[in-house]
């Protein structure tokens, strides 16, 4: 099953209506269009679909909705993290329902748990489906960061495959991967990506990888030739799209973008602020530079 997961995923972002609801149909074409462009899979409902800012209904629709447009094609996590376990579960069931691959969890955030809580907690996912779970550690937003104790209490469960490794720890992805060969990790800060890969990534999940799908391909394809020195030269073209994405907000940087190809995505959800003209101007100096001519 390892081997079935590598590669250059997309963590999808959420398209909204002019009204402010899902746009399924939306999301629907994104998938389409990702596939067309060579990416090998989705993570659904992660940090980059404003997966906290959604309602129960609406997480579990926008699953369903991928897995249907996705038709088997890609290969589907489902992010299905909660503070509350009881919710994690259910949105773990409604993911294997619904058809996805693969489910991951952040830790349980804001209250401050226990590591024998935390362990507890993706024990109770995976005894849930049969689905595979793929740990999603990411301490700066979760305040919880993996070890590999932790990881080898887990490890146990028949049903972890592996980590989204969201971290600047390289020495710790590179132990992750030296101590558990068999378990599968995804490099998770996309300006990070080549250094993922070197120290033993088997591909990268990323939010960037919706608006630049080509260039993110271009950084592990050579990788995989054993070209590193065209990889960096990659992912410093990446990385100047990147610094551009992060200085006006990613999700609403990536849903711009996205807009200059021609889809409707209707900005982001409150708190999150809407995009500048200014913003929209430097995006698109970026795209025209960048990201058209690494197509």
């Amino acid at each position: 099953m390892k081997s079935e997961y590598h590669g250059i995923y997309a963590a999808l972002v959420t398209p909204y209506t002019s009204e402010g609801k899902v746009d399924y149909r939306e999301l629907q074409k994104l998938v389409d269009y990702l596939i067309c462009q060579g990416l090998e899979g989705f993570y659904v409902n992660g940090s980059t679909a404003e997966a906290f800012l959604l309602s129960e209904e609406e997480r579990n629709s926008t699953i369903r909705a991928v897995v249907e447009a996705n038709s088997g094609r890609a290969k589907v996590i489902c992010h299905v993290g909660a503070i509350s376990t009881e919710h994690a579960i259910s949105f773990a069931k409604n993911a294997e329902k619904c058809g996805a691959d693969a489910v991951s969890a952040i830790s349980p955030f804001y209250y401050k748990f226990s590591e024998a809580e935390i362990v507890q907690y993706y024990q109770d996912i995976m005894s849930s489906t049969e689905l595979p779970m793929f740990v999603y550690n990411f301490p700066n937003f979760s305040g919880f960061s993996l070890t590999a104790e932790v990881l080898e209490k887990l490890n146990h469960n028949k049903n972890l495959l592996g980590v989204k490794f969201t971290s600047s720890d390289m020495f710790l992805l590179e132990q992750i991967k030296t101590l558990h060969p068999e378990l599968v990790v995804w490099n998770g800060f996309d300006e990070m990506l080549s250094a993922g890969l070197v120290m033993g990534a088997d591909g990268g999940i990323g939010s960037t990888y919706n608006c630049m799908p080509k260039l993110a391909h271009k950084v592990y394809d050579a990788f995989e030739a054993g070209n590193l020195k065209e990889m960096h030269l990659y992912q410093a073209k990446m990385n100047k799209v990147i610094k551009t994405i992060c200085k006006y907000g990613v999700f609403a940087s990536v849903k711009e973008i996205l807009e200059m190809d021609g889809f409707a995505f209707h900005g982001v959800r409150k708190p999150f602020t809407p995009m500048t003209e200014e913003g929209r101007k430097e995006l698109r100096g970026v795209y025209e530079e960048i990201i058209i001519p690494n197509r």
